[in-house]
């Protein structure tokens, strides 16, 4: 009796196992066609990354605040929501052999109810990220496939992610001040008037809880001498903006050459490796709500 109920159990699973001999075991929907949501909560951001068959390697790795988000694989994107902040993004390419790089990356600061798009890029074979202008990147971005096959470990922003940034104004370091330069006369004209431009904008925004400026600069030099020079330029943009008329409170900030927007510059020379860390010698000021 026992053997023919065992003989009954058996068939009855080969049945159930029973396939098309052209049918695969398992079907794997790696990409999926799909357009991007801005459907965001409150002080919500979106980041979306992407890759295009120009960097040359395995998939990439990306990460946010050093959680996993996605292995990119060529022509593919994928999308997070973040609370509208700063926040560090790093990548690797994928290796069995060690962890992947999460410490080592680039610093944006997000605004509220918009989408940032951060494309990988690769220069002397090292991978990066680059912002890019919406206009540029909605358009590579229709041509590609949202990326499906691996889980984001990245923490969903609560409901309430607390003040959001309102507005980030990026000024070039060069264009505010000659050349180690930091004082208040050491101002240039055209970098007076976009402080002051900016300062008419900042006055009139709604619900401004608080203004941070940030000072930061190229990684080469001393960390001590790039940190004291980036705290005199941010204390410096400060004092420009409340002689504008700001009256919100100011906090400046000096973070040397901590937080880079480029970090591929270390295969140049001379010119070329100076003209690369331009955007990483930069004043920013960054507009939170209440």
């Amino acid at each position: 009796m026992n053997k023919t109920l065992l003989c009954l159990g058996i068939a009855v699973a080969l049945t159930g196992c029973a396939r098309d001999a052209n049918q695969p075991l398992e079907v794997w929907n790696n990409f999926q066609n799909s357009k991007i949501s801005a459907q965001l909560g409150e002080n919500q951001s979106l980041a979306v990354f992407y890759r295009q068959d120009d960097v040359q390697g395995p998939a990439v790795n990306v990460y946010v605040d050093g959680h996993y988000q996605a292995s990119l694989l060529p022509n593919a994107f994928t999308p997070v929501v973040v609370c509208a902040d700063k926040h560090l993004f790093s990548s690797s390419f994928t290796t069995n052999t060690k962890f992947g790089n999460r410490t080592q990356g680039v610093s944006y600061t997000l605004p509220v109810n918009e989408i940032t798009y951060i494309k990988v890029t690769q220069q002397n074979g090292k991978l990066s990220f680059t912002r890019m202008e919406s206009a540029v990147a909605e358009r590579e971005v229709s041509q590609l496939p949202k990326e499906n096959q691996t889980l984001s470990r990245v923490p969903a922003p609560t409901t309430n992610c607390g003040a959001g940034v309102l507005a980030v104004e990026s000024l070039d370091a060069s264009a505010l001040f000659g050349f180690n330069k930091s004082g208040y006369n050491d101002i240039l004209p055209d970098g007076k008037e976009k402080i002051r431009a900016f300062a008419e904008k900042a006055k009139v925004m709604p619900s401004v809880g608080k203004i941070i400026v940030s000072g930061h600069t190229d990684p080469i030099g001393s960390a001590s001498y790039n940190q004291a020079l980036s705290q005199k330029r941010a204390n410096t943009v400060k004092l420009a903006l409340q002689k504008a008329g700001v009256t919100t409170p100011i906090e400046a900030v000096g973070y040397g050459k901590a937080e880079p927007v480029v970090t591929t510059c270390d295969g140049y020379k001379g010119a070329q490796r100076n003209q690369c860390n331009q955007p990483n010698r930069r004043v920013e000021i960054t507009v939170y709500g209440k």
